[in-house]
């Protein structure tokens, strides 16, 4: 039966190269060195006996280092020895993000400062001798950037792209039980070779890594498609494809099962199709299901549905494959996006895959994070901005009600660049969130007779592999018809004769999507630019993309594209453009603009690179979501400004906000929300104490917030996101770190130095605090506050028990925080 197991734990790595380490060479098995077992592990290469044995002699001739001690690989925790020997990791795992910051690295500000280079992962590991006979696969779901695999001594191959899945079939590599020895597999990441974005990328193995097993006779890698036909008088019509490959030299006869469940295991549909398949050959069949009264899959609702696949020959069940998927529909039309028959304002932002702490290898909890902030925001809609993400975030989306524009990374017609495009669409076809496939972004020779070739090859066989869904482009075509939908970027910023409207005008037949918007650059907390601390206004930079000031009258965000407020008029005047994808989610290390150094992420988040909402946090919210908003910045502690003028906004989507100081009215203001008027803003004279925003509907309050002058620092505390924990060694707990004063109030100036301990069956596995100027490792054991916060992210290990968040500063009252971790039974 199949078997897949997740393959992250108990590697050695080692940053920097290890010698020379060959990928073609005769008699492989008997001097292969690293890639494959060594003196001090059980072997038996290739069957040779005692003469193939590796000893330290072999080994330092093969890698030209007199030196090297076969105890190396086993190294230490250690710091000392993490540029230097090998030290133990669990994946997901970016090793750039453990290198010191360096302001000399070529092009350095893209990648936030990180210096690239190369790494190696090792792992030992044992196979039954029952899974003989089996076929095995390992496979990758993603390596940054371009990685060469060995397995017992054997050169297995290479793989260029850091965002794509792929794997090997290491069936007959592998030695089996205890009298042929140990596995061994040797991976090298190298990020050297130039960088496939212009942002910062990571490098090493950051996604999860599988060991699946399975029969010859089996559903192939990713091997079925469910697709939902129709919806209509209270049942759906489904059909599943499925590819089914023959891996024995001889024909085979066998039954297809394929079975609907609903969220509850309960059966929905089934049915069962009679094939034959020659010997080392494949087979793709259709099967129609109907699902009487189903639960369609929706933003409000997103139920999920498992297809099962099981494969029956001579009467025995040889291989059982599982889909999640949902039964919905999507349609583009010329007003925007259909779910279910329903329109859909799209409320999205465009996300790039790191996060405080881990980088680019964000455990699984992480990515259910950034979704659920994004939709505590009122977001409804993902860009996967400017490659397929890991499949963990969409499945995040699946289970809570996100969609996704899932989005190639180059727009090319190479054999290369359509093997990766096949890798996104084949491995993501199945999930529900996804309502659209970008096939590029900002291609810079789009319109051309050569940009026409390649996107004319690459929709066909999108459209081959899916036919379910539109086809975008982030940059708008010449004629209009050359892609489903035209997607267009910052269409709010070009004027004239250029005008999305003029466009549309011209192209009445088109559908047009906003597929990136905004580009405004803010830093959490702070409320004037900062260029010698690497921070912007969250008011509005007077910065351009290029570092340039702008006059005070013309502030917009990134090179004046357009700020929040604009980029929402905007679409009140163009409603045929779907809705907005803003430019982004989160913060992301690189792209440094408009400072640079010392800046080591990006502004452009709605929130910070910790998941910390920024003001214009609360100006989405107000346009995004119907409850009543009334969001009042900036904070009150201004002592250095008594007596002077403060510049107050709110933002609100309610008809009236009232101003109170100290209990003195301020004054009232209209909001003209349904003109897209959300901000009101104030001059006020500082004084300390109480400010306060009261928001009115009809006459009638219906929220208010306020801001308190605070004391000074006085303690710390501490709040997870969730206090339990699954004792699986990858579950992660989110810690809110905020410094408070007497009155347990946040202080928001505090930037305290915060000493992190860990005790009990856990450990600390990163750190950030959202600050784009702050040089401080993300992997020690300590880290300031900016502006009053900072994050932990603790991880819990395979034995369950208590884990203890021990958090002191010098000056400041400590806090203690215990989580528990539990084995799934008791979950």
């Amino acid at each position: 039966m199949r078997t897949r197991e997740n393959f992250d734990t108990n590697w050695m790595f080692h940053f920097g190269e290890v010698g020379k380490i060959v990928k073609t060479v005769k008699k492989a098995g008997m001097i292969a060195g690293l890639t494959n077992a060594l003196e001090e592990e059980r072997h038996e290469p290739f069957a040779m006996g005692e003469a193939a044995r590796i000893t330290q002699d072999v080994i330092r001739k093969l890698m030209g280092d007199p030196h090297f001690e076969i105890s190396q690989i086993y190294g230490s925790d250690t710091p000392d020895d993490k540029h230097t020997g090998w030290v133990c990791v669990d994946l997901p795992h970016d090793w750039r993000l453990e290198q010191p910051y360096s302001q000399e690295e070529h092009g350095a500000a893209f990648q936030g400062y990180l210096p690239g280079g190369v790494g190696y992962y090792r792992k030992v590991f044992q196979i039954p001798q029952e899974d003989e006979g089996k076929k095995i696969v390992i496979e990758f779901d993603g390596v940054m950037r371009a990685s060469s695999v060995w397995v017992n001594g054997c050169f297995v191959g290479d793989h260029l792209s850091g965002y794509t899945s792929f794997h090997y079939d290491i069936t007959d590599l592998l030695k089996y039980g205890e009298a042929e020895g140990d596995n061994v597999i040797l991976v090298r990441t190298d990020t050297t070779g130039g960088d496939e974005g212009w942002w910062y990328e990571g490098g090493g193995i950051y996604r999860h890594v599988w060991l699946t097993k399975h029969d010859y006779l089996h559903v192939d890698r990713w091997g079925t498609f469910v697709r939902t036909d129709w919806v209509k008088n209270e049942t759906a019509a489904i059909t599943v494809e499925t590819t089914i490959s023959n891996e024995y030299s001889r024909t085979m006869d066998y039954r297809i099962r394929t079975s609907i469940l609903d969220r509850n295991g309960k059966l929905s549909s089934t049915t069962e199709t009679d094939c034959t398949t020659g010997g080392l050959d494949k087979l793709t069949t259709l099967q129609s299901l109907q699902v009487s009264y189903p639960q369609l899959w929706s933003l409000s609702t997103p139920h999920l549905y498992e297809v099962v696949t099981e494969l029956l020959h001579e009467g025995c069940i040889v291989d059982t494959y599982r889909t999640v998927t949902g039964i919905r529909t999507v349609e583009y039309r010329q007003d925007g996006l259909y779910l279910n028959g329903e329109y859909v304002l799209l409320k999205g932002t465009c996300n790039h895959q790191d996060f405080a702490g881990v980088g680019i290898a964000l455990p699984d909890r992480v990515h259910e994070y950034k979704i659920k902030r994004l939709l505590e925001m009122g977001c409804n809609a993902y860009r996967c901005a400017h490659h397929p993400p890991a499949p963990e975030l969409l499945e995040a989306c699946d289970r809570l009600g996100m969609l996704v524009m899932n989005e190639n990374r180059v727009m090319e017609s190479t054999e290369i660049k359509l093997e990766e495009l096949k890798s996104m669409l084949y491995r993501d076809r199945n999930h529900p969130s996804i309502f659209m496939w970008s096939l590029g972004n900002e291609e810079k020779i789009s319109g051309s007779y050569q940009a026409k070739r390649m996107l004319k090859r690459i929709r066909e066989l999108a459209t081959k592999i899916d036919p379910t869904r539109p086809l975008t482009v982030a940059c708008l075509s010449q004629d209009g018809i050359e892609i489903d939908v035209n997607g267009v970027n910052y269409a709010e910023s070009i004027k004239g004769n250029q005008s999305i409207g003029e466009w549309f005008h011209d192209h009445p037949q088109a559908k047009v999507l906003n597929t990136e918007n905004v580009s405004f650059f803010s830093t959490r907390g702070v409320y004037e630019d900062d260029p010698g601390g690497g921070r912007c206004s969250s008011y509005g930079s007077k910065y351009t993309m290029s570092g340039k000031e702008m006059d005070v009258g013309n502030l917009g965000g990134a090179g004046g594209t357009s700020t929040p407020e604009q980029s929402w008029r905007y679409y009140l005047d163009n409603r045929f453009t779907g809705g907005l994808f803003v430019w982004t989610g989160f913060d992301y290390r690189g792209e440094t603009t408009p400072f640079q150094w010392p800046s080591v992420t990006s502004h452009f988040g709605i929130l910070d690179y910790c998941g910390f909402a920024k003001d214009s946090y609360y100006f989405y919210q107000s346009i995004w979501k119907d409850e009543p908003i009334v969001h009042l910045m900036p904070h009150w502690n201004w002592s250095e400004r008594a007596g002077q003028p403060v510049e107050v906004h709110v933002y609100t989507n309610c008809s009236e906000v009232e101003l109170v100081l100290n209990g003195q009215s301020l004054g009232i203001k209209k909001a003209e929300v349904e003109a897209g008027e959300h901000t009101l803003s104030w001059q006020v004279v500082y004084e300390p104490g109480v400010l306060e925003a009261v928001a009115y509907r009809g006459g009638m309050e219906v929220a208010r917030e306020r801001k308190e002058t605070t004391t000074e620092a006085y303690a710390i505390h501490l709040e997870a996101d969730g206090t339990e924990l699954m004792a699986d060694g990858q579950d992660v707990s989110i810690i809110t770190v905020t410094v408070r004063d007497t009155a347990g109030r946040l202080v928001p100036v505090a930037n305290n130095l915060i000493q992190f301990q860990i005790s009990g069956e856990g450990k600390l596995l990163g750190l950030g605090n959202g600050d784009p100027g702050c040089h401080e490792s993300d992997k020690g054991n300590a880290r300031s506050v900016f502006n009053g916060y900072a994050l932990a992210l603790v991880q819990s290990k395979d034995q369950a028990g208590n884990i203890q968040i021990k958090a002191s500063s010098v000056g400041l009252v400590s806090d203690v925080l215990t989580l528990t971790s539990m084995n799934s039974s008791a979950i």
